[in-house]
């Protein structure tokens, strides 16, 4: 094996998710370590970019309603008192 100038990192987990882990590896013909060292390095990229603020939960705009003019208001009105003498 070659020297490494890596350094060296301990870390302990549930010995579930060691099995899992090795699995996930060998699927992908990858030692633990490198494994392990690529889900870090990804999870540490995301953490360092600078996000961009997410639209997607802001209310779509509405279509501007039409300006009401005097004919609309009093007809509404007019509606409106019929609906109460009624």
């Amino acid at each position: 094996m070659g020297v490494t100038k890596k350094a060296k990192i301990t870390f302990t987990c549930e010995p579930s998710l060691k099995d899992g882990l090795e699995v996930w590896a060998q699927s992908e013909s990858r030692t633990l370590s490198n494994l392990i060292e690529m889900i870090v390095r990804q999870a540490y990229q995301e953490r360092s970019t600078p996000k961009r603020p997410d639209h997607s939960a802001d209310p779509q705009p509405t279509q501007p309603q039409p300006a009401r003019t005097k004919t609309t208001a009093a007809k509404t009105k007019t509606k409106q008192i019929r609906g109460k003498t009624k």
